[in-house]
């Protein structure tokens, strides 16, 4: 990880993303480097009280950052390449205890966005951590680096699991781990939306969360105060799964 003070962070934040953390001074320095060694350790047990926090703490906010903050333990949010790329946030965090990574999309995808993203599924690739796809109202256009996130995404053996929390739009959409990448799981708020292309063409169709469900196109709606929880033991599940020899070639755990 790369951790970079004042001194150029325009530049390595903002422009060429080489600065995987930007901070003020060497106190908050020292502090990301002991989060990063903290979020990259080994499992620990829930927090205590986890039953208890799980409806107080999930809201109906269409923010994702709110979602993000909301679904991971507290304190356990370590946010990658912040200033570089619009339209995706990408952090590390635990989820009752457990190492995920999170990827989590608002608005238009745009190039940076999309490599970034596509680097941070190569990072939990490679470090064997879950990924979590959450798409609000999430769009783009086909560019080289979003068929580069495709191909990351579709080649990660990790658990993947997607939430679908407002409209998401064709290749983005797919993007983050859509239908067609083999989610091990998927989900969808009452309110969600999936829109078959970019809004390019006269004739959009949209499926909203019961059509996804009874075609098949997601596993289930949920709440959002049941939203933590499905997570947790969605992961659990996924990560099971992948300890026993019942697996067929594919990414995706048993449905029934």
């Amino acid at each position: 990880a790369v951790v970079s003070t004042q001194s150029g962070h325009y530049g390595r934040g903002r422009v060429s993303g080489s600065t995987d953390y930007f901070v003020n001074d060497y106190d908050e320095a020292i502090k990301t480097v002991r989060d990063i060694v903290h979020l990259h350790s080994k499992l620990f047990p829930a927090p205590e009280g986890w039953s208890e926090k799980v409806e107080e703490k999930c809201s109906f906010s269409s923010d994702v950052s709110q979602i993000v903050a909301d679904i991971a333990d507290e304190g356990n949010v370590l946010k990658f390449k912040e200033q570089f790329g619009a339209g995706i946030q990408c952090a590390f965090a635990k989820l009752g205890g457990l190492k995920v990574g999170i990827l989590a999309g608002e608005g238009e995808i745009d190039g940076k966005g999309a490599l970034k993203a596509s680097n941070f599924v190569q990072i939990c690739q490679q470090t064997d951590i879950p990924l979590i796809f959450i798409q609000g109202d999430v769009t783009t256009s086909y560019t080289r680096e979003l068929a580069s996130l495709m191909r990351s995404v579709a080649i990660a053996t990790v658990p993947k699991i997607t939430l679908v929390t407002g409209n998401a739009a064709g290749h983005a959409y797919l993007a983050m781990c859509g239908g067609g990448l083999l989610p091990d799981l998927s989900y969808q708020w009452p309110g969600a939306k999936v829109t078959c292309d970019d809004g390019e063409s006269d004739d959009v169709r949209s499926l909203d969360a019961w059509d996804c469900s009874s075609n098949m196109v997601c596993d289930d709606v949920i709440l959002p105060g049941e939203t933590r929880e499905t997570l947790r033991l969605s992961l659990l599940a996924a990560l099971a799964f992948r300890n026993t020899d019942l697996r067929t070639g594919t990414n995706s755990v048993l449905k029934f």
